[in-house]
C-alpha cells in the first residue's frame, strides 16, 4: 500500500501493466448550498476493468479529499476540493504513468484544466487523457484550448479506455481504438464511437475498494443528501433512455437502447456493498428504472430479505405503465415491499405545450396525479423534479409551473432553474436563438444560477423567485403533512427553512 492506503493488485499478469491514475476534479459549489459529494460510478467501472487487467490503478476524488477547503470565487460560489500542493503530493507519491482525468459536468472544466498543468509540470513524460459526459461533446475545444491534455476517450469507455492504455504502453496501434481523440499535428482527430456495452453484467463491480468510502459517509451529502442511513451507495441497474428530452445528456452519452444488468448481478452488488462496507441505503441512479418491470420486480424479489432501504434519485419517468392502473399499483407496492421509500418523478413543467414542442417530454400531465396516488398509496414518499425558466419562457410562465405543481399531492418539491447542458439539442437552440445570458459561462453552469434571458428579469431576480417558490412548495407540503414531512427532512431543516431543497448542481 502506499502512503493513501490505496490498494494494488498484481495477481493478473499484463506485459503492459502500467500505472494508471484517474482523478475526479475539485467541483463548483454555492456558499448557501447543499453541495454534494459522492464517488463516481463512472471512474470507478474504469478502475476495476483496469485492475481485471492486470494495471495498477489509483483512484483520487480531488472534491472529496478536500471537502473542507472551500474557496469563494465570488458572494455566491465557490470552490470545494484540494489544494495545488495536495494533488501534486498525491501524484508525487503514486508516481502514474498515465493521468486520466474523468470530467462528468461543464463546471468541472476548469479544475481539470488545472490538474492537467499540474500533472505536466510534476510528471511532464505523462500523458495526460481526458474522458467523461462534458467531455464526449467538448473534447476538440478543450485539447484545443490546453496543451497539457494529450488525449480523450468519449462517451462509453469501460473497456476500451484499457484498451487505449495498453497500445500506448506497447507502441501499438493506438490511433485505432474506438472512442480515442488525438492530435495529428495541428487537427484533432475523433475516431469512430466506440460500442456500448451491450452485456452489462461483463462490467465488474465499481471499484470502490480504491475510493475513501468512509469519507463519503462522514461527509453525509449523497445524491440525495436526506438519506434514512448514514452509509449510502449509488448503484445503476441500467445504461441508456429511450426518451429524447432535448435537456438531457443521457441519449447523447449512453444512447437510447437500454441495457439491463441481470438483476441477480445488481443484488450481488448490493450484498457485497452490505457486507463489506456496511452500507445501509441504495440511491439508484438510472434514468428509466422502471421502465422494465420484469427485470424491476425480479430485483424486488432478490433484495428484499436484506431490509435495505433504497430510492429513485435520478428520477422516474411518471407515465411508465400507468395505461394499466392495476399494473403500476402492483409495481409500486412491490418497490415499497422491497425497501423504497421514495421515488423522484421528473416532470419538469407544468407547461403541456412547452412539454411537448420544447422539452419533447412524452408526458401528458394528465396521467401525473394517478402516479403520485399510486406510490402513496403504496406507502412511497413522493418528492418531485420541476425545472423552470427554460429559453422562451416568461415570468408569467413560470408562475403556471408552480401553481401546477402547487395543485399536485406531492410530499416534497425540488424547483430548479433549467440548465443548458453543451452538447444538447436545447442548448444548441439556446445559443442558436440568443437566450444565454450576456455573461454566460459553461464552467458556472449550476440549477440555481440563471444561465437564460427571462424577458424584463435580472438573473439575480429570477434566481431569488425560484429560492421563495421553492420555500413555497415545500412550506406547503410541511403545512399539509407536518408529521410527515418532520419525519422525513425534520433533522435538516433549521426553523422550518424549507430551501433545502432546491437543486444546486
Amino acid at each position: 500500500m502506499s502512503a493513501y492506503g490505496i490498494r494494488i493488485r498484481s495477481d493478473v499478469q499484463n506485459p503492459w501493466k502500467s500505472r494508471v491514475a484517474i482523478l475526479s476534479p475539485n467541483v463548483m459549489g454555492l456558499i448557501q448550498g447543499i453541495n454534494r459529494a459522492q464517488p463516481g460510478l463512472g471512474m470507478m467501472y474504469l478502475g476495476a476493468v483496469l485492475e481485471s487487467r492486470g494495471h495498477e490503478v489509483f483512484l483520487r476524488d480531488c472534491a472529496a479529499e478536500g471537502y473542507e477547503r472551500q474557496i469563494p470565487l465570488d458572494d455566491r460560489m465557490m470552490v470545494i476540493g484540494e489544494s495545488d500542493d495536495q494533488i501534486e503530493a498525491y501524484l508525487r507519491d503514486v508516481r502514474p504513468e498515465f493521468v486520466g482525468i474523468t470530467i462528468l459536468f461543464s463546471n468541472l472544466a476548469p479544475q481539470a484544466h488545472r490538474i492537467a498543468a499540474l500533472s505536466k509540470k510534476m510528471l511532464p513524460a505523462v500523458p495526460v487523457i481526458i474522458g467523461g459526459n462534458h467531455v464526449s461533446a467538448k473534447a476538440e475545444e478543450m485539447m484545443q484550448a490546453d496543451a497539457h491534455i494529450d488525449f480523450a476517450m468519449a462517451k462509453e469507455c469501460d473497456f476500451t479506455f484499457a484498451t487505449f492504455i495498453e497500445r500506448l504502453k506497447s507502441g501499438g496501434d493506438f490511433k485505432s481504438v474506438p472512442g480515442a481523440i488525438y492530435r495529428e499535428g495541428a487537427r484533432i482527430v475523433r475516431n469512430r464511437t466506440a460500442a456500448i456495452v451491450s452485456r452489462m453484467d461483463d462490467l465488474p463491480f465499481p471499484a470502490r475498494h480504491l475510493m475513501n468510502m468512509e469519507k463519503y459517509f462522514r461527509i453525509g451529502k449523497f445524491h440525495n443528501p436526506f438519506s434514512k442511513h448514514p452509509r449510502v451507495a449509488n448503484v445503476m441497474c441500467s445504461r441508456g433512455c429511450p426518451e429524447k428530452c432535448t435537456f438531457c445528456t443521457t441519449p447523447e452519452m449512453w444512447g437510447s437502447t437500454i441495457r439491463w444488468r441481470s438483476p441477480r448481478n445488481v443484488a450481488d452488488e448490493i450484498k457485497h456493498l452490505i457486507d463489506d462496507y456496511g452500507v445501509g441505503e441504495i440511491q439508484f441512479e438510472d434514468d428509466t428504472l422502471t421502465l422494465n418491470r420484469v427485470k424491476l420486480l425480479e430485483l424486488c424479489d432478490l433484495i428484499e430479505p436484506f431490509h435495505i432501504k433504497w430510492n429513485t434519485v435520478n428520477g422516474i419517468k411518471v407515465n411508465y405503465h400507468s395505461s394499466d392502473p392495476a399494473v403500476q399499483d402492483h409495481m409500486f407496492q412491490r418497490m415499497a415491499d422491497a425497501g423504497c421509500y421514495q421515488v423522484c418523478l421528473a416532470i419538469e413543467s407544468g407547461n403541456q405545450e412547452l412539454l411537448d414542442t420544447l422539452v419533447r417530454k412524452n408526458l401528458n400531465l394528465s396521467v401525473v396525479p394517478q402516479t403520485i396516488a399510486a406510490a402513496k398509496k403504496a406507502g412511497i414518499q413522493v418528492h418531485s423534479f420541476f425545472m423552470v425558466g427554460f429559453p422562451g419562457e416568461t415570468v408569467e410562465d413560470m408562475e403556471s409551473t408552480v401553481a401546477y405543481a402547487e395543485g399536485l399531492d406531492l410530499d416534497s418539491y425540488s424547483l430548479s432553474l433549467y440548465n443548458p447542458l453543451p452538447g444538447t439539442p436545447l442548448f444548441d437552440h439556446a445559443k442558436r436563438n440568443g437566450h444565454l445570458v450576456d455573461d454566460f459561462r459553461e464552467d458556472r453552469i449550476l440549477y440555481a444560477k440563471s444561465n437564460i434571458k427571462i424577458p424584463g428579469v435580472a438573473p439575480e431576480e429570477v434566481e431569488r423567485l425560484v429560492s421563495e417558490w421553492n420555500k413555497r412548495l415545500n412550506g406547503k407540503a410541511l403545512t399539509k403533512n407536518p408529521r410527515g414531512f418532520e419525519e422525513h427532512y425534520g433533522r435538516f431543516l433549521r426553523e422550518n427553512d424549507v430551501s433545502i431543497f432546491q437543486k444546486n448542481s
